[in-house]
């Protein structure tokens, strides 16, 4: 049977959080409440994965779930929306970690989506600042590249920031990779750090980077469906005006497996910050 939370943690949550400063004692028992939660959940987890299994809870407000592999089982961090959750939910949770993300999303997805009262809204500033924000790289800037694209492409419209994303901690071959990403919460568009390298054109760069511009100037965009749609028909065609836009996919058909290794350092190339 689906668990719902209690009322009497509701109420512990509402009174912590409007009474915080004045009575500490209801937000420590607020917390304990919370790691009996947690406890229980990873629980429930060990039992479906049938391994040692870490939860995490946070607060986040874009990534809800994420999980890596440890020795012994596995490490996930939840947003506090599943701390109680049916156990549909929790059996998408075990599938979405043994299939690597393949299996369990759809049913994340609309449960995530049922809950995003939960998820705290934050200004752009304030996430912005809970990020490192590191544009300069050793072959390629993209601040550099950013504010050229946004010149010749955007009049200067585009009020994203840039930066690459975190270097990948496997040593092993990867067997696919995101290149970018945009989020529209705190819209920062993040890059891959694998095409920090010097085999990899600037052009390529540049088309990786524009296409996720475009999702800053699309946000919002509704598809057919009514749903928000993430590649909207105006997007991929717009995509189109890139200078190089044949040229890179050329270039990334043909070399892609280079993408794949596990960093510079696996084709003797120096890293970045080095």
């Amino acid at each position: 049977m689906p668990r719902q939370v209690p009322k009497s943690l509701v109420k512990r949550r509402r009174y912590a959080a409007g009474r915080l400063a004045r009575f500490p004692v209801a937000e420590l028992e607020a917390q304990r409440t919370v790691e009996r939660w947690r406890q229980v959940l990873a629980r429930r987890l060990r039992r479906g994965l049938r391994a040692e299994v870490a939860v995490e809870i946070h607060d986040n407000t874009h990534t809800m779930v994420s999980f890596a592999r440890l020795r012994r089982g596995w490490a996930l961090r939840l947003h506090h929306m599943f701390l109680a959750v049916p156990d549909e939910v929790v059996g998408a949770l075990v599938d979405y970690v043994r299939s690597g993300g393949l299996r369990g999303s759809g049913v994340l997805d609309r449960f995530i989506e049922d809950n995003t009262r939960a998820i705290r809204r934050v200004s752009v500033a304030q996430l912005r600042r809970r990020l490192r924000i590191e544009p300069a790289g050793r072959h390629h800037d993209l601040g550099e590249i950013f504010a050229t694209l946004n010149h010749r492409y955007f009049g200067g419209r585009i009020g994203a920031t840039i930066t690459y994303g975190p270097a990948p901690r496997r040593r092993r071959t990867r067997r696919s990779i995101k290149m970018g990403s945009y989020s529209a919460e705190s819209r920062v568009i993040r890059i891959h750090p694998a095409l920090d390298q010097a085999h990899v054109p600037r052009y390529f760069v540049e088309w990786i980077v524009f296409h996720e511009m475009l999702h800053d100037l699309y946000r919002g965009r509704a598809g057919h469906s009514g749903r928000r749609c993430l590649h909207p028909p105006e997007l991929l065609e717009h995509e189109r005006r890139f200078h190089a836009f044949h040229r890179a996919q050329a270039w990334e058909q043909e070399h892609l497996e280079l993408l794949l290794v596990a960093g510079p350092e696996e084709l003797g190339l120096p890293l970045r910050g080095e």
